[in-house]
């Protein structure tokens, strides 16, 4: 079976995971399952909600599936009543969230909103927008909170806001949202990722969520310096979590592995993937190599057969451990969808 048609029939079964995980109750997605005891864990995680509202968009149109629009309309609904202005923009009430608002959550709710259908909410989009703009340092950097907090996670959140931000200038053309990604890349490269600020445990979460913003600013800067250095920038990120024997890992020790880490890291190469195939890179060769052990991995993790009926689709937290999350699952799906989009063809189990 080709590659392509293999992650289209496994994305399906994510499809129909996603269904099952919908609480009858509240509409919305539950965030943990239990299989062994047929059960989901109510888990407050307003980020990682909102960010699932995302994949399933991205996976609905990848499928071009629309029985999960209600979900869909009834989560951004809900969400949509956290927002409150601040300073002529918008960001979510922390309060209503009951942890400090961040730009990761205005990021997600941008993505939700951009990807969501239509009319539109422009106007929503665009204070979002401006508020993690607000958030920006005169060295590029973004802070975190929008209150008096110190930063935290700004490994992960910085590429989150800067690939919301692309997204909205890709839709909307303002070019304020392009030229702070730009700045922001830079400071991300230069003054926290050569400076070894990354921690070796997240290296591979970063490079995810630098290289999704990366590959967006590849394609809609106008300098060509600039597209340059992003390009070295996420090569950079990839070849030394490959150095570092993460893939080798992953085919040599599977059982001790993962799989949010995995599917991350899958994520992020499959973006580095298309940037050195676009500009005729030869390590595009080696990235392509280590997606397919990626993917061979996370083939085999998903559980297709066995286990309960709402199990079936999702992904455990190890090959040990069968705990599903829904960002594990949104995670691999999109790595899965972007192999698939890359022309990635590999030798896979059936």
């Amino acid at each position: 079976m080709e590659t392509a048609e293999l992650l289209a029939q496994r994305l399906e079964l994510v499809y129909r995971w996603y269904k099952g995980m919908v609480n009858p109750d509240t509409k919305m997605l539950e965030y943990l399952y239990i299989p062994q005891d047929d059960q989901f864990i109510r888990e407050k995680s307003p980020i990682r909600d909102i960010a699932s509202v995302w994949d399933v968009q991205m996976l609905s149109d990848f499928l071009k599936r629309h029985e999960l629009r209600p979900l869909v309309k009834k989560s951004l609904r809900h969400y949509g009543n956290y927002l409150v202005e601040r300073d002529g923009s918008l960001i979510l009430d922390p309060r209503r969230l009951e942890e400090p608002s961040s730009i990761a959550h205005s990021a997600f709710m941008i993505l939700a909103l951009l990807h969501a259908s239509p009319p539109r909410r422009t106007r929503q989009i665009a204070a979002l927008a401006e508020g993690i703009l607000q958030q920006q340092r005169p060295d590029g950097s973004y802070k975190v909170y929008f209150h008096d907090l110190p930063d935290h996670g700004e490994e992960l959140y910085a590429g989150e806001a800067m690939l919301a931000l692309l997204e909205t200038y890709r839709q909307l053309q303002n070019t304020r949202y392009l030229h702070s990604a730009e700045r922001g890349f830079s400071h991300y490269d230069v003054q926290y990722f050569r400076r070894a600020r990354v921690a070796e445990d997240v290296l591979v979460f970063f490079a995810n969520w630098q290289s999704q913003a990366c590959r967006l600013l590849f394609e809609c800067t106008q300098s060509a310096g600039i597209k340059q250095e992003v390009a070295d920038y996420v090569c950079r990120m990839h070849d030394q979590i490959i150095e570092q024997g993460f893939y080798e890992n992953v085919e040599g020790n599977a059982t001790q592995q993962v799989s949010v880490e995995v599917a991350c890291a899958l994520e992020g190469l499959n973006d580095a993937y298309a940037v050195t195939h676009t500009s005729g890179d030869k390590r595009a060769k080696r990235y392509h190599q280590c997606i397919c052990t990626g993917l061979a991995y996370l083939l085999r993790l998903q559980c297709t057969r066995n286990g309960t009926d709402r199990e079936r689709g999702g992904f455990g937290l190890t090959p040990e451990n069968r705990t599903q999350r829904i960002d594990i699952t949104g995670h691999a799906a999109n790595a899965f969808m972007k192999s698939v989009e890359n022309g990635i063809k590999c030798a896979l189990p059936p």
